[in-house]
């Protein structure tokens, strides 16, 4: 775009040189009295403006002073039949940028001019980097901001233990990029729907469980935008579609908060089969102990029979023996072999003590192992749930 440029002259002659020489480049406006230069200031700004000092209605340093108070930006040189020391000094004070003598060599003043004109491009080419660095600060900032927002449903996904709690924090972080979104989890011919308002209406259930159907992964219709994973599905309802950069960087986002979620849902999915399955082994560890303690007293009271039986029968050995007339040699040697049986039983029994320990140190352990593993997900999630803060470096 050319320069706009005012030539402030009332003689002809040095008028028409004037357009002549500033002809390449620029656009030119043209005042012929001082007065008429006062009246262009209301609805021009132009970026140079020449002015013959020596016009005869109005100081010509009064016109550059008034430009220069209108729109300090714009470069003014000034012309005059003189080239003394006070005409420099006046020009300088008036705010004027050059000074040429009239009459000029064209050479001379197509060289001052085409001094402002690099100030002009090295100016503009300031103002577009700065605008360019701005840009691109405030984009690192808004990133920033959005890849923040982005981690933190990663740790809130990651703690939810149901499906409930999972489109909860979908639907909320969508809602934090500033959209109205509605999402539906679909699994077992069950449907959980909910919106950024809360739960949805039955019209909208329908309309997601319909479109979950579609095989497409991400479509648009107008300002809505659909990601559509196998087990969940989340509808935008008015994208920002006229800031195509912003539009773009949210369609990113979503799709990836939903592709996040429905892999959440197979954990979720994969914990619920283990908690089923730890329920099952809890149940079975419950009947094995109930079948050891039934074993272990059953064998308790075999153990005090058997001991019982023994003992009687000892008992009875010793009163009959006076009757049996044995020596004492042999007496002795019968009193040996029924302790020595006895101590035998005595072993046998300890040894089911032993073997019951045992069994009750696999239980245990079972136990333990049983209640580790998803359990200990929901004990982080009661203990985070409360803090949402991400850094980021």
């Amino acid at each position: 775009m050319p320069l706009q440029l005012l030539i402030v002259e009332h003689d002809n002659d040095s008028s028409r040189q004037l357009r002549l020489a500033c002809s390449d480049g620029y656009e030119i406006h043209q005042a012929n009295t001082g007065i008429a230069a006062l009246a262009l200031l209301k609805q021009l700004q132009p970026d140079i403006v020449v002015i013959n000092v020596d016009i005869p209605d109005i100081s010509g340093y009064e016109i550059c002073q008034a430009y220069k108070a209108q729109q300090a930006d714009c470069y003014v040189l000034c012309i005059s039949q003189h080239d003394h020391r006070a005409a420099y000094s006046a020009a300088y004070e008036a705010g004027a940028d050059d000074f040429i003598k009239h009459p000029f060599e064209t050479g001379e003043l197509q060289q001052k001019l085409s001094v402002f004109k690099r100030h002009y491009d090295a100016i503009e080419h300031l103002q577009s980097s700065i605008k360019t660095a701005t840009d691109t600060a405030l984009q690192a900032i808004s990133n920033t901001a959005e890849l923040g927002t982005l981690i933190n449903f990663f740790k809130k996904s990651s703690l939810a233990s149901n499906k409930t709690d999972l489109l909860a924090a979908l639907v909320q972080t969508a809602s934090q990029f500033n959209l109205q979104v509605a999402a539906q989890i679909h699994h077992k011919n069950q449907l959980t729907t909910l919106n950024s308002n809360g739960r949805s209406s039955p019209l909208e259930e329908h309309m997601l469980q319909t479109l979950a159907q579609d095989s497409q992964r991400i479509y648009e219709m107008g300002k809505r935008l659909i990601i559509n994973f196998p087990r969940i599905i989340l509808q935008v309802k008015a994208m920002p579609t006229e800031q195509p950069e912003l539009c773009g960087r949210l369609r990113d986002h979503i799709a990836i908060l939903v592709e996040a979620a429905e892999n959440r849902f197979d954990g979720i999915l994969n914990e619920e089969q283990i908690r089923g399955q730890q329920a099952l082994t809890l149940d079975a560890i419950g009947l094995i102990q109930k079948s050891i303690q039934k074993l272990e007293e059953e064998y308790r009271q075999q153990a005090g029979s058997s001991m019982r039986l023994f003992t009687e029968l000892q008992d009875k050995f010793e009163q009959k023996m006076v009757y049996l007339g044995l020596t004492d040699s042999q007496e002795g040697a019968l009193f040996d072999m029924i302790s020595h049986s006895l101590q035998e039983a005595t072993q046998i029994y300890d040894q089911g003590l032993s073997l019951d320990d045992e069994f009750s140190h696999v239980i245990a352990t079972l136990l333990y192992l049983t209640q580790q593993s998803p359990n200990a997900a929901e004990k982080a999630r009661l203990s985070t749930e409360s803090s949402d803060d991400i850094m980021l470096f």
